[in-house]
């Protein structure tokens, strides 16, 4: 009974950690400064949370890529807390749910959702996200949202890359994967076009400097874009 009553109070402790650093990333978007509330327990080295990513490319009628459609599914403590607060909601689990979907479309457009493209080395805009929809799936939070390109985009004869990755990296993007590396399925293209995954190979001094950085720690400008994946897809 001891050692499972020590397990349940180490749990316990490790959902309370992880719950003032969800907070602590809303509390970031919503403000937009990169600022982190410290724990009550110290919770050392960036990243702190992490989603699995899949990305579709979008095509219209004339074969061009319009938007890059793209589900996040939300790590299982991260999902935990914001699950067990939706499902407190007084209006309901959905309803909460909507709101978030809500709150991050609002925090999270102006930055595109992370998100960054080229197509030959030229820098893609995108136009504005219209909707961003949150449910619970299999005890993950998932959102689906699509980013409109604000031009499409011909690709035959072209390649297109694209990351997604918080610049402070308090959350870790990746692909969904297994064992043996991403999955086909994380990045679905044209039947015309080939698609690869390229996993991040950051400097070691980068590695360090993520380790080194606590919850309530600002992290280096753009310290996340040397841990991000890399999709790109050739047509």
């Amino acid at each position: 009974m001891i050692y499972l009553s020590r397990a349940v109070a180490g749990f316990q402790a490790a959902l309370d950690l992880h719950r003032r650093a969800v907070a602590a990333f809303l509390l970031s978007l919503a403000l937009g400064a990169g600022l982190w509330l410290a724990p009550a327990t110290p919770a050392m080295a960036h990243p702190h949370s992490w989603v699995d990513l899949s990305v579709t490319l979008e095509t219209d009628d004339q074969g061009r890529v319009t938007a890059l459609r793209q589900v996040w599914r939300l790590d299982p403590f991260y999902s935990l807390v914001l699950l067990e607060e939706a499902r407190a909601a007084e209006d309901g689990q959905d309803a909460a749910l909507d709101r978030l979907g809500g709150d991050m479309l609002v925090n999270l457009a102006p930055r595109d959702f992370f998100t960054e493209a080229e197509v030959d080395g030229q820098a893609l805009a995108f136009a504005a996200v219209s909707e961003a929809t949150v449910m619970a799936r299999d005890e993950r939070v998932v959102l689906h949202f699509r980013l409109p390109l604000a031009e499409p985009q011909d690709l035959a004869g072209s390649t297109l890359e694209y990351r997604v990755f918080d610049p402070s990296y308090f959350v870790e993007v990746v692909h969904e994967a297994d064992d043996e590396g991403p999955l086909a399925q994380a990045l679905s293209v044209p039947d015309a076009c080939q698609a690869s995954i390229i996993v991040a190979d950051p400097d070691p001094e980068k590695v360090m400097a993520a380790a080194q950085l606590d919850v309530d720690d600002s992290a280096p400008q753009g310290l996340g874009r040397f841990f991000a994946e890399t999709g790109r897809v050739s047509c």
